[in-house]
């Protein structure tokens, strides 16, 4: 836990988000309305996993594990890959997909929004990983740029 308590805010949340994003995909994502005729009218619920789920999934599990790479292992990483760029692509990209995914399913279910919402949380997360090490690198972006005037 205190391994953890180290890390930094947007890997806690992808840390947390992500997995529960993964198992969200086994849960209703839509409930299909099927029409039997005469027979009446069934309410049919789907998981998560279609083509969009699981381009969802591959996406959620590519970032977890460049995450678990990068902060509990001792894998030597090129350092000329930028790792926090790639990973903030994984998760702006996760975000996106959820959200067509969410659009583009027919009959949504309530809490398949809230899922869309865990990957939100994991872009976000990327994200807020992504703004620190940029400011690490360039110390100019973490001051107010106020009072600061251009030479002429």
């Amino acid at each position: 836990m205190a391994k953890f308590k180290a890390l930094s805010r947007g890997t806690q949340i992808v840390l947390v988000a992500g997995p529960l994003l993964l198992l969200s995909l086994f849960f209703t994502w839509q409930n299909v309305e099927v029409d039997y005729g005469p027979a009446g009218v069934a309410t049919v619920p789907l998981d998560g996993f279609d083509a969009w789920g699981l381009l969802l999934a591959l996406l959620v599990l590519s970032t977890l594990t460049l995450l678990v790479l990068r902060n509990f292992s001792d894998v030597a990483m090129s350092e000329h890959i930028p790792w926090e760029k790639v990973i903030f692509g994984l998760g702006a990209a996760t975000a996106a997909v959820a959200v067509v995914k969410s659009l583009l399913d027919a009959d949504s279910s309530w809490p398949s929004y809230g899922f869309v919402a865990l990957a939100i949380a994991v872009g976000f997360g990327t994200y807020l990983d992504w703004a620190d090490a940029r400011r690490e690198r360039q110390p100019l972006l973490a001051q107010k740029r106020r009072g600061i005037r251009p030479a002429a």
